[in-house]
């Protein structure tokens, strides 16, 4: 045996056995560990798919998931099988939300009873997902519909080979809505951990846990919203009486904390007895259950306070039970202090208490509050309150406070505001009944109180966010029974005075939402509003007006319950009487207003709209379908305007000025429309914000003094899309003028999404331009250089020149069949135009028959200097009577008259670049023209140069001078005209014409005339002698103009006031032979 033992206490000294017992210790775990893992692995789905099976057979729900994974070490030492997209859902009909929606389960199971061949669960850990749990109106839950089972357990453990050892949750969303009530509780657990022990009748659990809650109602949330929870506790539950006892815990709820011990009983009903309990030297409990967004707020104070809070909740909470649940709380010797301003409300005492009272529900529910007090520096507060059934709320208030508001201001840190003075005064004796759904039920008028006063006095200060100072601001407001009077209500602001008052028939009815109709009613006046400093002055761009005597009473009748539950405004008829203001920069007065309004549910109906403006008046009548589209913030659909106006004078003058500037055209100023009536309709269409806007009007009439004419029938439609400007048909008869426009105009600056091109048309049977602007000739100035003696001048630049507008590059259609502008008389106008933005218009094939003849023009005016206009005429003329041809050209400011003195049919063609005034009457003597002419059947009369000539022409009748066919090309360059050479066939016989003619009368005339015409006086003056006394060798005097003729040249110079004959010809040129 020695021997054995030696040999044995050798070998285990020896490397051999180490290294074989490390390696067994090491290797055989590690094998088993992956044994297990294969095993897992290969059984993976059979495991998954029993688990799904024996789910979706035992239970009424539906359990699905997308795919599973091995997960060895996310719940170690667990082995895990992670069930990936687990859902479950209510019934196998798998319809609605899933009540169960997670991203990962993870299912941990034993190392060693997977070896054993048993899969017993020992962990199971939740991530990423939803649990929604819904209590139905009928009281059921379904998660209790989903997990109830299709056949009798003895039990769930054995069922489903659980032996939980741990929970985990991580980033869950537990929600849980009563449908009946519409009240929804969210739990967001951030993370939470289980820990089980168990043994023969209790299992031990400890809980560490952090979640967020939100109390939710009807879809919004209450002022319980992302109230943050941390809680460490220890519960035993009891097998067989299912009892659950929460040991005594430290809650910790938004930086504060309370106690809380109970039990909950799970069998019968889940009766629950909880304890709640909370001693705290300061606030800190009643800032937590403050709105989320005023807790930082409130923490920046110092606060202290024998605080105290106690509630117990005590009862069944299923199958249609509700605990009892009391509450009570007060503080003692309570004071807050603003530590940056060092102002304190101290003295704070109050009692509280809440009960859901014997029934359990809301209408058994009270709560009061007694004896609240406070001492604000220079001031006192004082308050009772109770309330009791909370269904119909009955409320009985007793409050007085007098504050400085000086105080009021730095407590609240109301740092934008600055030299804050005043003093606030609030009494409120209140007793009522608030039953929404049956106002009948409130508090006989013997029992009921409605006593207030709310006083504000000299208030003053400054903002930052304000331009001027607050001012002497004074109110005062009393109720006094049913009625609520503002007494006064009165401030300076800048320059501005304000001052309302006012009555509310039945404020109560407003706060029952009841259906009575109240009567609301306003006076407002102040002496003077500078409207430029109210709406933000230069900062702003403000409105610049002031209004002086301002006046108006405002009237409103309603149900009370649209002044709460109307969503856009409140229903009901609106008045405005006795409106009175006089503006100053629009200078008029604005007097005798009325109107009366109908407001419905979606449609305003404006049933009396009326007024004078100064000595205008005018009665607006209308309707607006679904006005609601018009203040939602993301609207759709369609809106529709009918509007109607009348009056019997409307001055233009009254309604278009502004600050001195008149933006009525000079012609229309003074003008009145007489029996005005205008009538249409304007469609909105929205498309997440106004998409499109249509106008029709169907009646536009009137009659105008100045310009006696009439509007009859004027009817159009007018759209406007994305920044496209469309006029349709828009057509109508105006005096004398009938005609029919269309224009298609782009209001934008992207061309690329520019839809067409910028058209006018203008279509009219006739247009008289003369009679629309009552055409008189222009003003007469005296222009002593340019004038000619004892000749008025006329100034054709005083008016309007259209090219100092802006120019787009736009296209315009003329089809007019007849044309009356400043007397010419056109027919059959028909053209195209052009614009473009560096000011050029393009006249492109436009034709019209006027004076007897056909025109047809081309070219284009340049105004790209708008005090330079030039016109570059192609301009042929065909068979035009000069006798009807009033073409005017104008010289050093006085207006001539083509044909005064020519008469005959004009064929030819005119070119050249012609300088025009605003009015597009040519000025000559700074323009180039070049005339190609034929005048047939022409005659000369009254023309002084021919009549200063009588005694050279004999017994020749010189006042009428009858010519066949008269053919040349003058030019016109700067005023002076050029007539190389003209040959006519005269009444006087054949002659031959030159020379120059300037537009002050100044000539240089060369004619060649029969020697054989020459009188014998004639002779005498020409050559110093008698006719038969003259050689025939005096060539340069007399030629020749074939072997039969002779001819004599006589030189015309001077101008109207006289003329001087000489024997002369032309120096002979390029341009002038012979």
């Amino acid at each position: 045996m020695s021997k054995i033992g030696n040999k044995l206490k050798s070998w285990i000294r020896s490397k051999r056995f180490w290294k074989r017992f490390a390696i067994f210790s090491i290797g055989l775990p590690v094998l088993l560990f992956f044994s297990v893992v294969l095993v897992v692995y290969i059984k993976q789905d059979a495991i998954v798919q029993d688990l799904i099976t024996d789910l979706n057979k035992d239970f009424r729900g539906a359990t699905e998931i997308k795919d599973s994974h091995i997960s060895m070490f996310e719940n170690f030492p667990y082995i895990s099988i992670d069930l990936e997209d687990f859902k479950v859902f209510e019934t196998k009909k798998k319809d609605g939300t899933p009540l169960i929606e997670l991203e990962d389960v993870y299912v941990g199971f034993n190392l060693w009873t997977i070896l054993t061949g048993k899969m017993e669960i020992k962990k199971i850990k939740l991530e990423n997902g939803s649990i929604n749990i819904i209590q139905h109106v009928n009281g059921e839950f379904n998660i209790m519909n989903a997990l109830s089972s299709e056949k009798e357990i003895e039990s769930a453990d054995e069922e489903f080979h659980l032996d939980l050892k741990r929970i985990e949750l991580e980033n869950v969303d537990i929600k849980k809505l009563n449908e009946a009530n519409g009240l929804e509780v969210e739990t967001f657990i951030t993370d939470a951990n289980a820990k089980f022990e168990t043994s023969p009748n209790h299992v031990l659990a400890a809980l560490d846990a952090r979640f967020m809650v939100n109390i939710i109602k009807n879809g919004d949330t209450t002022f319980f919203k992302h109230k943050h929870i941390d809680l460490n506790t220890h519960v035993d539950f009891l097998k067989g009486k299912d009892i659950l006892t929460i040991q005594p815990t430290a809650v910790h709820f938004e930086g504060s904390e309370f106690n809380m011990n109970g039990t909950v009983d799970f069998l019968n009903d889940i009766f629950l007895d909880l304890n709640f309990k909370g001693n705290k030297p300061n606030f800190d409990l009643f800032i937590a259950m403050a709105p989320e967004d005023m807790i930082p707020e409130l923490k920046k104070f110092e606060n202290k306070g024998d605080i105290h809070f106690k509630s117990h909740i005590k009862g069944k909470t299923i199958n249609g039970n509700n605990p009892k649940i009391t509450a009570s709380f007060g503080c003692k010797n309570g004071y807050i202090i603003n530590p940056r301003t060092k102002k304190k409300i101290g003295g704070i005492n109050f009692d509280a208490s809440y009960t859901n009272g014997k029934d359990r529900h809301l209408s058994s529910m009270k709560a009061t509050l007694h004896n609240f007090s406070a001492k604000p520096e220079g001031g006192m507060v004082k308050g009772d309150l109770v309330i009791t059934d909370f269904e119909a709320p009955h409320i009985d208030l007793e409050f007085n406070s007098k504050f400085d508001i000086g105080f009021v201001s730095k407590f609240l840190n109301l740092e934008h505001l600055h030299h804050v003075g005043g003093k606030g005064e609030v009494n409120i004796q209140f007793e009522d009944i608030i039953d929404l759904k049956n106002p009948e039920h409130a508090v006989s008028k013997l029992n009921e109180a409605y006593e207030m006063k709310i006083a504000l006095n000299n208030v003053h200060f400054t903002s930052d966010q304000l331009d001027f100072p607050i001012k002497n601001f004074n109110f005062l407001t009393e109720i006094h029974g049913h009625k609520a009077t503002v007494r006064v209500f009165n401030l300076l602001y800048g320059k501005s005075d304000l001052e309302i008052t006012g009555t509310i028939d039945d404020l109560p009815a407003i706060l029952h939402h009841s259906s009575k109709v109240i009567d609301t009613r306003l006076k407002i006046s102040s002496k003077f509003l500078d409207i430029f400093e109210l709406t933000g002055g230069k900062k702003n761009n403000g409105f610049d007006e002031q209004i002086e005597g301002l006046n108006l009473d405002f009237d409103f009748k309603a149900s009370a319950r649209s002044f709460t539950e109307s969503k856009y405004l409140p229903q009901g008829e609106f008045f405005i009487e006795n409106m009175y203001a006089k503006l100053k920069h629009y200078p008029h007065t604005l007097h005798d207003f009325h109107a009366d309004i109908f407001v419905d549910e979606r449609d305003l109906r404006v049933v009396d709209f009326k007024g004078m403006i100064d000595k205008s008046d005018f009665l607006f009548t209308g309707k607006l379908e679904h006005y609601e589209k018009w203040m939602d913030e993301h609207p759709g659909g369609d809106s529709k305007i009918e509007f109607n106006l009348v009056s019997n004078m409307l001055q233009l003058e009254s309604l278009f000025s502004y600050k001195g500037e008149n933006f009525v055209p000079e012609d229309y100023r003074h003008e009145e429309f007489d029996k005005l009536k205008i009538h249409g309709f304007t469609y909105l269409h929205y498309d997440d914000g106004l998409k499109s806007m249509d106008l029709t009007l169907d009646k536009f009439e009137a009659t105008m003094k100045v310009h006696p004419l009439r509007f009859e029938n004027f009817q159009g439609r007018v759209h406007y899309e994305d920044e496209h400007l469309v006029i349709e048909d828009f057509h109508g008869k105006l005096g004398k003028s009938q005609f029919k426009t269309t224009l298609h105009y782009y209001m934008g600056d992207n061309e690329k999404v520019k839809k067409r091109d910028n058209h006018f048309s203008i279509t009219a049977s006739r247009l008289d331009i003369d009679q629309l602007i009552k055409y008189n000739p222009a003003p007469i100035l005296k222009k002593n250089k340019a004038r000619l003696a004892g000749t008025p001048t006329i100034d054709h630049d005083a008016g309007f020149n259209i090219y100092e507008l802006p120019f787009t590059e736009m296209t315009y259609h003329l089809d007019i069949d007849h044309l009356n502008y400043h007397r010419y008389l056109i027919h059959n106008l028909k053209g195209n135009l052009r614009t473009t933005t560096n000011h050029y218009i393009y006249v492109e094939h436009l034709n019209m028959d006027a004076a007897g003849g056909h025109f047809d023009i081309d070219g284009y005016f340049n105004g790209s200097n708008p005090d330079e206009i030039y016109f570059n005429p192609t301009i042929k003329v065909k068979n035009v009577d000069l006798d009807k041809l009033m073409f005017k050209f104008e010289n050093f400011g006085q207006d001539h008259v083509v044909a005064e003195n020519l008469h005959g049919k004009f064929t030819g063609k005119i070119t050249g670049k012609i300088h025009m005034h605003n009015d597009l009457t040519p000025k000559i003597d700074d323009s180039e023209i070049h005339i190609d002419l034929d005048v047939t059947q022409g005659r000369l009369e009254k023309f002084s140069v021919l009549e200063y000539m009588s005694e050279y022409f004999g017994d020749k009748n010189l006042s009428k001078v009858l010519f066949d066919t008269l053919n040349n090309h003058l030019d016109m360059i700067n005023g002076v005209m050029t007539i190389p050479k003209m040959t006519i066939n005269s009444s006087l016989g054949h002659m031959e014409i030159s020379g120059t003619q300037d537009l002050a009368g100044n000539m240089e005339y060369y004619l060649k005339i029969p020697w054989k015409m020459v009188t014998k006086a004639a002779s005498s003056k020409l050559f110093g002698k008698n006719k038969e006394e003259v050689p025939e060798n005096q060539t340069d005097e007399i030629q020749y103009g074939s072997e039969k003729e002779r001819y004599v040249n006589v030189k015309i110079t001077g101008n109207d006031d006289g003329y001087k004959f000489t024997l002369g010809k032309p120096k002979r040129n390029k341009k002038n032979k012979g």
